[in-house]
């Protein structure tokens, strides 16, 4: 196992595409911190902290993460290193676990790398220094940290079932996109009021006149009560991407749980992955 994770650490410091991974969330932060000081030049009374924007990278990492778990396994199947490994004695089992780790660590790395950007800049105050302390913004780091590598898991399991490289980033990014409309789509539901306040809105009618209709309080239809409600709470609770929209939506007084939810998952995830790559034939 540590030569396999040896192995596989150095090929990840000298992949090209995890540098781009890094560059590319670091350069993300750079836009949004220097958006965020135009519109402060521009906007009068508008003022950006730190900690506004410093974990909106983390909510679509996880394209980044897909794409680099994508390549970085699909290089291993197409020069056929998965199978020399096998060959060399090397269990799948100790093969998967080494690849999680490397692709986890690689992940929080980029993770990390927006977030120092944006501190950064906010400590030559380019914008606003963070309101929140830096042991709770230490704290939120570490939680997102745990959700970023669960994120890491769920697209390294659909990596490695897939041998073909292009196939695999392909399948990889759709999956990502897919958890980012699922997280957006439960946060809509969960926040949505229980009546629809009542407004008025004008018409014109076909003679030229104008009308002034009004809409009474009605119950919303879109809203969640029961188990329905409780079944939304419960996977915007344990997925990853959720956990980090309520964080960044400040949301949920529940974030000390999601360490844990997200270790479950990324070891259930996990667990499935070994189970079904010792099943696939290494060609």
């Amino acid at each position: 196992m540590s030569k396999l994770l040896r192995a596989d650490f150095v090929r990840m410091f000298k992949s090209k595409i995890f540098w781009a991974g890094v560059f590319c969330m670091a350069g993300y932060a750079g836009l949004l911190v220097f958006t965020s000081w135009s519109a402060m030049q521009t906007a009068p009374g508008y003022y950006c902290f730190a900690d506004d924007i410093f974990l909106v990278g983390a909510m679509y990492i996880s394209i980044v993460i897909a794409v680099f778990v994508g390549i970085f396994i699909g290089e291993d199947y197409s020069s056929g290193t998965i199978r020399n490994k096998h060959i060399m004695g090397h269990s799948r089992t100790a093969m998967y676990l080494s690849d999680l780790i490397t692709c986890s660590t690689a992940s929080v790395i980029m993770h990390i790398a927006f977030i120092v950007v944006i501190i950064g800049s906010s400590v030559f105050g380019i914008i606003g220094k963070s309101r929140t302390s830096i042991e709770n913004m230490a704290k939120i780091v570490l939680i997102t940290a745990f959700s970023v590598v669960s994120i890491s898991a769920m697209i390294l399991l659909i990596s490695m079932l897939i041998p073909k490289k292009s196939a695999g980033v392909v399948t990889a990014m759709i999956f990502s996109i897919l958890l980012i409309m699922i997280a957006n789509t439960i946060d809509y539901r969960l926040s949505a009021k229980e009546y629809i306040q009542p407004y008025t809105y004008t018409v014109t009618n076909e003679d030229g006149t104008e009308q002034e209709i009004e809409q009474p309080l009605t119950k919303n239809p879109k809203y969640l009560t029961g188990t329905k409600k409780k079944v939304f709470q419960f996977f915007h609770d344990v997925l990853p991407v959720d956990q980090i929209v309520q964080i960044y939506y400040q949301e949920s007084d529940n974030n000390k749980n999601f360490p844990i939810n997200s270790l479950c998952v990324t070891a259930i995830v996990t667990g499935t992955g070994i189970f079904l790559f010792r099943k696939k034939d290494l060609k």
